[in-house]
């Protein structure tokens, strides 16, 4: 049973963004809920994908902007598009804001070409990566 996670990158720009791609494994487990009738990848993991896509950029600097990040803010999400088991996917992310502990992005997840899924992300590095999530 496999995960979604991206297998190539195709590109990185310092400054501009990263594009990258993959495609939805037909073993993963959560087509089994999600629904079994109909199996679609569900939108926490797409955003997954993109935020993944986003830490692939920042562990390529090299002045240490790599590290842990998490979500802080999701806007604008739009999902147009299904994503099924064995589709291929291609992740392109802009950068619109950069700073020492926050990155914003224009995020978008495509599929024969067309957009799937659209969101505006910030990442902010975890501080403290052995502290709880309470201290963030």
């Amino acid at each position: 049973m496999s995960t979604v996670s991206i297998e190539k990158v195709l590109w990185i720009r310092e400054g501009e963004g990263i594009a990258a791609c993959g495609r939805i494994p037909s073993d993963s487990e959560f087509f089994r809920d999600h629904f079994p009738e109909f199996p679609v990848l569900p939108g926490v993991l797409a955003l997954e994908m993109l935020k993944q896509t986003a830490e692939k950029y920042l562990a390529s600097l090299g002045n240490g902007a790599g590290g842990r990040y998490f979500l802080k803010h999701i806007r604008a999400t739009r999902f147009t598009k299904y994503l099924r088991p064995g589709d291929e996917w291609e992740s392109r992310l802009t950068l619109t804001q950069s700073s020492d502990e926050e990155t914003a992005w224009d995020a978008r997840l495509y599929y024969h070409g067309e957009v799937a899924v659209s969101a505006r992300l910030t990442l902010a590095r975890v501080k403290n990566p052995q502290s709880s999530a309470t201290s963030l």
